[in-house]
């Protein structure tokens, strides 16, 4: 039996814009580079294929879990084995009733390699998620004021 909490990233925005807009900027990840100070991504939001992240210090390969458009995006990413390092990512998008987006951005960590990388879960990675999210509402909202196709 595990005694020891896992470690869980979350950051949470709401987004002036409906949850496929949201959805078609999260993935389109070849233009990261133009609005995510925190991340860079490559391939396609499709469940089987294997991503490429980049983050500050560090390179991986998840699994896209779950592609569900307008809703949700799940990546599982492993270290070794699964019990040495486990990290799942989700991004949900749910609609509020007034039209905006909420973006849930959470993450999971699992392993035996936790207990050594926690100091790295803490401010800095919670601020860059935090980022994160403010970069992707800028990046949609504008996106959404120029209209279709910008």
């Amino acid at each position: 039996m595990e005694t020891t909490m896992k470690p869980v990233l979350t950051a949470v925005t709401d987004i002036d814009a409906t949850p496929q807009a949201v959805w078609d900027v999260l993935t389109d990840f070849a233009a990261y580079g133009e609005w995510s100070t925190f991340s860079a991504a490559e391939g396609t939001a499709q469940v089987g294929n294997r991503l490429t992240m980049r983050m500050p210090g560090m390179t991986f390969r998840p699994t896209v879990t779950v592609a569900t458009p307008g809703q949700e995006l799940r990546w599982v990413g492993t270290l070794g084995i699964k019990q040495l390092f486990h990290g799942q990512h989700s991004f949900v998008l749910s609609p509020n009733h007034d039209g905006t987006t909420r973006l849930t951005n959470h993450e999971e960590f699992s392993g035996a390699l936790v207990t050594l990388i926690r100091p790295f879960l803490r401010t800095p990675k919670r601020d860059g998620y935090a980022a994160f999210n403010t970069g992707l509402k800028q990046r949609v909202e504008e996106c959404t004021e120029l209209g279709p196709g910008a």
